[in-house]
């Protein structure tokens, strides 16, 4: 299973929120620019962020996002399913009505079981994670030294 551009790029922009967090709104031009993602992209992923009460926006000079709860209170399996839906890998792990074979069928049971161990990986990590250990790649020369995903720093640390 691939994540779509959508979750990719609503992770990152997690990265400018919690960076900035508790100093006020972050605009979504300066998202764009530090991330270099497209402004009306990011439109789109925002408005999918408020419904699921991830951030919140606010209009004007000063307008812009904030992270609605702390960064090491926010999964990433959040933020992925907030924008992407549920993140099973075929449809009738989402929708076992969908399927006449579900109960009788060995393949469900192993996409089901990718799809649970998918989702408890996003959701064991937050966005503060995620964004020590953006700073840790940022302090590290990435030619000489690689840090591991699984050396992340989280907030439960």
């Amino acid at each position: 299973m691939k994540l779509s551009t959508r979750g990719r790029y609503a992770c990152r922009a997690m990265l400018e929120l919690a960076r900035y967090y508790g100093q006020g709104s972050v605009s979504i031009d300066r998202i764009a620019d530090m991330q270099h993602i497209s402004k009306r992209y990011l439109e789109h992923i925002f408005a999918r962020l408020r419904e699921a009460g991830i951030v919140l926006g606010t209009r004007g000079s000063k307008g812009g996002y904030v992270l609605q709860r702390a960064p090491g209170e926010v999964t990433v399996g959040e933020v992925v399913r907030a924008v992407e839906g549920p993140l099973g890998p075929v449809h009738c792990v989402d929708d076992p009505g969908s399927c006449v074979k579900v109960g009788h069928c060995a393949t469900h049971d192993l996409w089901a079981e990718a799809a649970e161990t998918l989702n408890e990986l996003l959701d064991s990590r937050t966005v503060e994670g995620l964004l020590r250990y953006q700073e840790k790649l940022d302090a590290t020369d990435r030619k000489k030294k690689r840090v591991k995903a699984s050396q992340w720093i989280d907030s439960t640390t």
